[in-house]
């Protein structure tokens, strides 16, 4: 399990800057009840947890403490247990322990930060949370010191309800207001930024994620807002290829939108993006239901931006269910769009898939001037995923028409950016592609290879089409082995 010792984290400046008067003067009266607690915490498992919804207030709180006056006695051990998969936190304590040195004359107090990863958002009964309630008797002995549990509103609650035993044993519970300049921060960083998912590598995807969840835990914030954190939840899901965490948020911001009539504009998005969510899970039907409900919406509020994009999800559909002219049609409806109102990104798109159907008719040259047109504005934006996914059907073209080692090239160019974004989607089926390949070529070991880790991957993304491609593509190159079995 990852487990880290931080002594000396969080590094943060020495000057009590304005931030951290601020953080002081709207918590006044929890930080002087944190204070007592830490003072006269007994040397045993006493147990406090400590409300703070971001990780900058966090840091701040757990600086103050460590430098205010009455605490020098004290030590301060802080461990991070940010592993979404930890299941056992009593013995990742217990093994931290005994790597920690202990300061002559002094209390030690543990710090616990990062738990809220494996507690999550949804779902019943986190297996970390179920093991912390079974084994609650076991800490007295094996872990004889006060702790402060640090956990944003939500996973305290999620503590409360799943490990009941456990949360009955806490000696106190300080709930601390978050800056104002943190949240102002976090949305500037979300809600608001100008990088597109897409332009981001898998770290940032996941720091987006985190600070969206965090927002997410702030009573203040607006409906409005709060639909909007939801649905941009929903989107960094669904691009991490998360598709069931992307439809637990986007249903939960669809709730919302329903109760107020007022919100047209941002419930044909949410439809939109719970059909992409939808049709990742391979369930089109839904989806082509969902795409059609948010283009009434765009049509009835003449959002011609919003029906262009969800125009170019339904042709993708119908080429998906074989309907080449129909999705043709459609792509073209949103070409025009696209075209007149300067949406160079879903041009782009649209060139791409429409790229991808005349390959599929044998038109190889004008899938590829297709492609071309398409890498060129993709490039020119900075959307990696989607240059990641044209890389790779360049690729598929190159070695029809035989161009094997140009295909390869490409093929490896498009895995570098899938790995370096967390696309596991498009790698796993640039790593179809490149088995494909290699068993054309006659290196059959390595195509074996190549198709394994595709299937691993799907299997874990929960996509049975490629799963489904992959095996076939296997048993074809077990039977040249003579491995009939």
């Amino acid at each position: 399990m990852l487990s880290k010792k931080q002594s000396n984290q969080p590094q943060v400046t020495p000057e009590f800057n304005l931030e951290k008067e601020t953080f002081v003067q709207i918590n006044q009266q929890s930080l002087a009840e944190l204070l007592t607690f830490t003072d006269f915490a007994d040397t045993q498992l006493t147990i406090g947890f400590v409300a703070v919804n971001f990780a900058e207030d966090r840091n701040t709180l757990i600086e103050i403490l460590k430098n205010h006056p009455q605490c020098y006695e004290i030590q301060f051990e802080i461990l991070n247990f940010a592993d979404p998969n930890l299941r056992f936190l009593r013995d990742e304590i217990i093994r931290d322990l005994k790597e920690t040195n202990l300061e002559p004359d002094k209390k030690l107090v543990l710090i616990v930060i990062g738990l809220e990863k494996s507690i999550g958002l949804s779902g019943e009964y986190p297996p970390v949370l179920q093991d912390l309630n079974f084994v609650r008797d076991a800490f007295t002995n094996s872990v004889p010191h006060p702790i402060l549990i640090f956990l944003p509103d939500h996973a305290l609650t999620r503590l409360a309800k799943y490990a009941p035993d456990f949360w009955a044993w806490r000696k106190g519970v300080f709930y601390f207001q978050t800056v104002q300049s943190t949240q102002e921060l976090a949305i500037e960083k979300t809600i608001e930024s100008e990088r597109i998912l897409g332009s981001l590598d898998l770290p940032e995807r996941q720091e987006r994620i985190d600070l969206l969840e965090r927002l997410l835990m702030e009573e203040s914030t607006d409906v409005r807002t709060r639909i909007t954190i939801l649905q941009e939840l929903g989107a960094a899901y669904r691009s991490i290829a998360e598709a069931q965490k992307a439809e637990y948020f986007l249903l939960k911001a669809l709730k919302l939108i329903e109760e107020d009539e007022n919100l047209a504009e941002i419930k044909a998005s949410v439809l939109h993006e719970l059909g992409d969510t939808y049709h990742d899970l391979g369930e089109w039907d839904r989806a082509i239901a969902l795409y059609n409900e948010s283009l009434e919406i765009n049509e009835y509020i003449g959002d011609v931006q919003g029906k262009a994009v969800t125009l170019y999800e339904l042709a993708g559909i119908y080429a998906n269910k074989g309907d080449v002219d129909k999705a043709i049609a459609l792509y073209n409806q949103s070409l025009e769009i696209t075209e007149s109102i300067g949406d160079v990104q879903t041009k782009a798109a649209t060139l791409h898939d429409l790229a991808g159907i005349y390959g599929d008719k044998g038109d190889v040259d004008k899938a590829i001037a297709l492609y071309n047109q398409s890498l060129e504005i993709t490039e020119r934006i900075g959307n990696f995923q989607t240059k990641a996914a044209m890389l790779s059907n360049l690729g598929i073209l190159y070695a029809n028409k035989g161009e094997v080692d140009k295909a390869i090239a490409l093929f490896n160019q498009s895995l570098e950016i899938t790995e370096r974004i967390g696309y596991v989607q498009g790698k796993a089926g640039t790593l179809h592609c490149l088995g494909y390949i290699y068993a054309n070529k006659g290196e059959l070991e390595r195509a074996i290879v190549l198709f394994n880790q595709s299937l691993e991957i799907f299997e874990h993304i929960g996509d049975v089409q490629g799963k489904a491609g992959t095996l076939h593509q296997l048993e074809i190159l077990y039977v040249k082995k003579g491995e009939v079995d």
